[in-house]
């Protein structure tokens, strides 16, 4: 009776063991293949003290029916350094009419505004914005609703550096003057040899 009851207990356990390593393995590979949609604000590396907001999907499947809701009004194309003017609600764009579809790593990038400006319609509010999407996990027959929230504060950016770091557009530049100096020396000396060709002429008609 004893053994019985012991064969039984070590049964169960094997398979309670053997349901939590399914269950496990189960949400390994959704966490590996299930996507994560989130939005964030980053200086532009590219253009001086613009800021731009991100949408990013950084999980490893793809997101469909994208949609999102804000804490409160977004302002757009919020331009100024000092004493900015009021910015425009947000009214188009991803964030309003929503995204079909966003494969892993893929992004959408707006031009979202300067500091001032952000600050002039943000105030001190922090921006939550919630995206709710669908997936197809693996082993499931219907689609998985996901819901995540990120977290907006542009104050943050506040005395961050805003200097060009565009090296390809510096390197232009400097390409730029090089050619404009070469240029002018070339023309110094062609006109240089044109009075050197003159005057000879002149010295040989005299002769």
């Amino acid at each position: 009776m004893e053994i019985s009851l012991s064969s039984e207990i070590l049964s169960l356990v094997a398979l309670v063991i053997a349901l939590s390593s399914t269950v496990i393995n189960y949400l390994v590979l959704r966490l590996q293949r299930d996507p994560e949609v989130v939005v964030y604000a980053l200086p532009d590396p590219r253009r001086p003290s613009i800021i731009n907001l991100v949408i990013e999907n950084v999980g490893k499947g793809a997101a469909r029916n994208v949609n999102f809701e804000a804490s409160r009004w977004i302002p757009e194309r919020a331009f100024g350094i000092e004493d900015a003017p009021e910015p425009k609600r947000m009214k188009d764009g991803p964030l309003i009419q929503g995204i079909p579809s966003l494969g892993a790593g893929e992004k959408r990038i707006i031009t979202w505004g300067q500091f001032s400006g952000l600050t002039k319609g943000l105030g001190n509010d922090v921006l939550d914005i919630t995206a709710t999407y669908l997936s197809r996990p693996a082993l499931r027959l219907t689609d998985q609703k996901h819901r995540n929230i990120s977290r907006i504060d542009i104050k943050s950016f506040e005395g961050t550096d805003a200097s060009d770091n565009n090296w390809d557009k510096k390197s232009a530049e400097q390409l730029e003057q090089i050619a404009k100096s070469m240029s002018s020396l070339i023309d110094i000396q062609q006109k240089a040899l044109k009075d050197n060709l003159k005057h000879e002429d002149t010295k040989k008609e005299k002769i």
